[in-house]
């Protein structure tokens, strides 16, 4: 059970079953909610993370929590392809890479869908301090391209058919092995010069 609301307008509730599975090693306490909604224009995907605010400024309590949003468009015919910003290695660089455009391909719209909600829970994470990393675009693609491939193994492994989530086949397995890919991607994040 989460604090927070999760809102699926396009149907996809295993997608987002595993979004909540990695958000519960967080605190979600200041997440309203996050949703998934079809996208009515021409581009593939469109995804927002709204942050907390106060009115005014020095008013003690937010007029509202985090809020991740996630759109793609379900009318769209493959290939489902996007160019944003990237982590492009570059060994000769201090970090080893440099942020540069990429175009990431996903298999089908559930991918799309689940790199969209995990590049802005990123930028949740990253924004609430929970994170050692830049809240950067680069970044928060890195930490998505993370979700999506450990997504893509659970199903794999589960086989055809099987959903991600808690109480699904492919969820008993996610449920040991989170906790130590969320470890794993932690400390890189805080073994790694920003």
């Amino acid at each position: 059970m989460t604090n927070y609301r999760i809102i699926d307008k396009v149907g996809m509730p295993h997608v987002l079953a595993y979004i909540a599975a990695r958000l519960a090693a967080y605190d979600t306490t200041r997440l309203d909610w996050i949703k998934l909604l079809p996208l009515s224009r021409k581009a593939l995907l469109h995804g927002a993370c709204h942050f907390p605010f106060r009115t005014p400024a020095s008013a003690p309590a937010f007029v509202h929590g985090y809020r991740i949003r996630a759109s793609v468009n379900v009318e769209q015919p493959p290939p489902f392809t996007y160019t944003h910003w990237a982590r492009i290695p570059k060994p000769d660089s201090r970090r080893g890479w440099v942020s540069g455009e990429h175009e990431f391909r996903f298999a089908d719209l559930e991918e799309c869908a689940l790199h969209t909600l995990a590049h802005e829970c990123f930028h949740f994470l990253s924004d609430s301090a929970q994170l050692a990393e830049r809240n950067t675009e680069a970044n928060a693609n890195w930490w998505a391209d993370a979700w999506l491939e450990d997504f893509q193994v659970s199903a794999r492994a589960a086989g055809p058919g099987a959903e991600a989530g808690p109480g699904k086949p492919i969820g008993a397995q996610k449920s040991a092995t989170l906790r130590p890919v969320f470890s794993s991607i932690r400390e890189q994040s805080r073994g790694s010069p920003r």
